[in-house]
C-alpha cells in the first residue's frame, strides 16, 4: 500500500512541475497551453477505452461497469455544480480591481482542480488493484495531465501578484487530493464486493468526463489545429507505450 500511495504522491507533484515552469519561462501562451492540453486528452482517452474499460469487463461484468461509469460521471457531474454555484466567477473587471480578479480566478482553479484530482487518485488505486502495469500507466499519464493543470493555476496567481513561493506551492498542494483519492479507493476496496470492477468503471468515467467536458474542448478553444494536432501526438504515444508493453 505505502508503494501505491508514494507513486500516486509522485503523479500529484507533478502540478508543481507546471508552477516551476510558470516562474521560470514565464506564463505560456494559447498555443503552448492547447497543445499540451491536446496531448493530455489523447492519452487520457486512451488510457479510458484501452485500459480502464477492458479491465472493468474483465474483473466484473457489464451491470457494474455501467453502476461504476454513471458513479463517475455523476460525481464530476456534482464537482462542476458545487464550483458553478458556490464560487462563481465575474468576468466584469471593470468592476473589480484586476489583481484581485485574478486572485478570484486563481481560486477557483485551485479548488476546481483539487476536487478533480480525487476521482484521478482512486483510478491509479483501482489500476493497481488490477495490474501493477495499469496502475503506472494511470498515474504516469495522470503526472503528464498534472502540468499543465499546475500551468493553469500558477498563471493566474502570477497575474495576481503573488510571491514566488506561494505560485510554487499553492499548485503543489492540489496535488495531494491525488494520493488522498487513491488511499480512499483502496480502503473502499477492502469492503466493497466487484469493487476493482466498479472502480475502474468509476475512473473511466470520471476521466471520460474530463476529457469530453473539460480538457479537450478547453485545448481546442485555446487553439483548434495545435489542440487537435496534441490529441494525435497522445494517442500516439499511449499507441507505442502499449506496444512496448506487449
Amino acid at each position: 500500500m505505502e508503494q501505491i500511495i508514494l507513486i500516486s504522491l509522485l503523479s500529484g507533484l507533478a502540478t508543481g512541475i507546471g508552477g516551476l515552469m510558470v516562474l521560470w519561462f514565464g506564463r505560456p501562451d494559447s498555443r503552448v497551453l492547447g497543445f499540451y492540453l491536446g496531448i493530455s486528452a489523447g492519452m487520457m482517452g486512451m488510457v479510458v477505452f484501452v485500459d480502464l474499460l477492458p479491465a472493468s469487463f474483465t474483473y466484473g461484468n457489464i451491470k457494474y461497469t455501467w453502476i461504476g461509469l454513471l458513479i463517475g460521471i455523476l460525481i464530476m457531474s456534482l464537482v462542476d455544480w458545487f464550483i458553478a454555484k458556490f464560487l462563481p466567477l465575474s468576468n466584469h473587471l471593470n468592476q473589480i480591481a484586476e489583481e484581485r480578479y485574478y486572485r478570484q480566478l486563481a481560486i477557483f482553479f485551485t479548488l476546481a482542480i483539487a476536487l478533480h484530482n480525487l476521482p484521478e487518485g482512486v483510478a491509479i488505486g483501482a489500476g493497481f488493484e488490477t495490474q501493477e502495469k495499469l496502475g503506472i500507466r494511470v498515474a504516469l499519464v495522470i503526472a503528464l495531465h498534472n502540468i499543465p493543470e499546475g500551468l493553469g493555476v500558477a498563471s493566474t496567481l502570477m497575474l495576481s501578484k503573488l510571491r514566488s513561493l506561494t505560485i510554487f506551492l499553492i499548485p503543489l498542494s492540489t496535488g495531494l487530493f491525488i494520493p488522498l483519492g487513491t488511499w480512499i479507493s483502496i480502503l473502499i476496496g477492502e469492503m466493497v464486493p466487484y469493487w476493482i470492477s466498479i472502480g475502474l468503471s468509476v475512473a473511466a468515467g470520471a476521466m471520460g468526463y474530463l476529457v469530453v467536458k473539460d480538457i479537450g474542448p478547453e485545448s481546442m478553444k485555446l487553439h483548434r489545429l495545435l489542440g487537435q494536432f496534441g490529441m494525435g501526438i497522445g494517442i500516439l504515444i499511449m499507441y507505442i507505450v502499449y506496444q512496448l508493453n506487449h
